[in-house]
Order: C-alpha cells, then structure tokens, then sequence
C-alpha cells in the first residue's frame, strides 16, 4: 500500500495487483491507520484507488482467513477498524472505484463520500457463495442504504454493473475506464477544485448519519463472523476450495 500527501490531499493506493487488491488483516490495518492519521489541519480530503487492471479491490482475502478461525478474528477486527476509521474521519473520502470491486472492497466504496466509478464496474457482496453472510458488511451498507437494500445485496451475491450501481445511490460519477486508468480525469478535479464543499458536505452526513452510531452497529455484528465460520458447511466449502484449515490447539 502506497500513501502519498501532496497539495493537502491525501492518496491511499492499494498495490496487491496479483490478487486483484485483496485485503489481508495487515492491509485493512493500514488502510484504517492512513486515514485516521490524516491530519484535517494539513489536509483537506483523502483520494482512495487501487493498482492492476482487473479491479479496485476484490475483497477480503478468503485464503488468509480460510486458514482457520484465529486469521479470522484477525480479519474481523481489522475490518472494524477500517470502517470506524472510514466513519469517524473528519475528512471528505473520494474513491476511484472501477473492475471488479467487491465484499471488503465494496464496503470501502459504500464508506466513500465521492465515488467516480469506471464503465466497468462489478460490485457486490459474494460471501453467501461460500456460506458466509456478510454480517459487519450489512452494517457498512446501512449507512448509505436502507436495512432492505443491505440485506438483499447481502442475501443473493449478485454483481451491479456501474450504472446499478448508481440508481442504488452508492457511486457519484461514472466515467470512461480510460479517465480512471489515467488517474480519475478531469472529474478527480472537478470535485478536489471544490474540497470546501466537500467539506460541509462531509459534516452535514455525518450530524445527519452519525458515524459514532455506525461504529456502534459493526463493533455489535463483528461476533456473528466467528460463529458463522464454525458451521461445518462453510469449513466443507472452503476445505474444497483452499484445502483444510490447519487444525485448532
């Protein structure tokens, strides 16, 4: 992971290309402290993007956590800690969203105050395929969406493409792939030329949706994680799909 301070914004860029920008527990853990310790005295607002031509972001990464249940509780926290940074910053978040960019990564989206998403767009939630049910992710996507909404990309795994996505109010702008390739194009600047209201814009979601109370909603649903690891349907699909968990002490 690249952070990069330069004319009071900060860029987070995500560099696991290979892997189509997967987040191990040590990523979300970086992620989470390159936003809280951006510093709204010396910055104005925070740029997220990823690297590779596949995707923003995958997801979590499935083979780190398909290792058995302590990888998991490693996941688990420093996804909590990801959204509580991404929830409490006073900073306006724009995200370069484009490919494939889905579970963890689509939870960074959904957290993002603007979000210029590529022509090419896939986002969603796939966990159920494998039998787990995004439960702190459902959390995640109640700030932006109502508890229906949350549930139902949650329940049925499906892919939106960009313009879905937008009618669903979670993406700002869709652009040409070729504007996001090229570092967000013009409209990257369009909206960092107006960082001021951005600003208000930030404070008036954040007194409207408080993020204290979303905080609150993840750090409550963050044990369902472990508990739907534990069915012995989930252990068969991943043993299929990475080999057996290494067994517990």
């Amino acid at each position: 992971m690249l952070v990069e301070d330069r004319d009071r914004v900060r860029t987070i860029r995500l560099r696991r290309p290979d892997k189509i920008n997967a987040l191990n527990a040590a990523m979300m853990l970086d992620i989470a402290q390159g936003v809280a310790s951006a510093d709204a005295a010396a910055l104005d607002a925070i740029v997220l993007t990823g690297e590779g031509p596949r995707g923003f972001c995958a997801g979590a990464d499935v083979s780190e956590f398909a290792q058995g249940e302590a990888p998991l509780a490693r996941q688990e926290h420093a996804l909590v800690a990801m959204i509580d940074a991404f929830a409490l910053t006073p900073l306006p978040v724009l995200l370069l969203a484009y490919g494939r960019t889905l579970g963890a990564g689509g939870t960074l989206m959904t957290l993002a105050d603007v979000v210029i998403a590529a022509d090419d767009l896939s986002f969603g939630f796939p966990e159920i395929r494998f039998g787990m049910y995004p439960a702190i992710v459902h959390g995640a996507l109640m700030y932006k969406l109502s508890a229906a909404q949350a549930a139902q990309l949650s329940y049925s795994g499906r892919s939106l493409n960009a313009q879905q996505t937008q009618d669903l109010g979670l993406v700002t702008q869709v652009v040409p792939r070729a504007d996001l390739d090229s570092g967000g194009g013009p409209w990257l600047a369009y909206y960092l030329e107006r960082r001021m209201a951005l600003a208000i814009g930030k404070r008036t979601w954040q007194q409207s949706h408080a993020g204290a109370q979303l905080s609150s909603r993840v750090h409550a649903l963050a044990p369902l994680m472990i508990e739907n690891f534990r069915d012995a349907a989930v252990q068969g699909m991943l043993a299929r799909m990475f080999g057996p968990a290494p067994a517990r002490d």
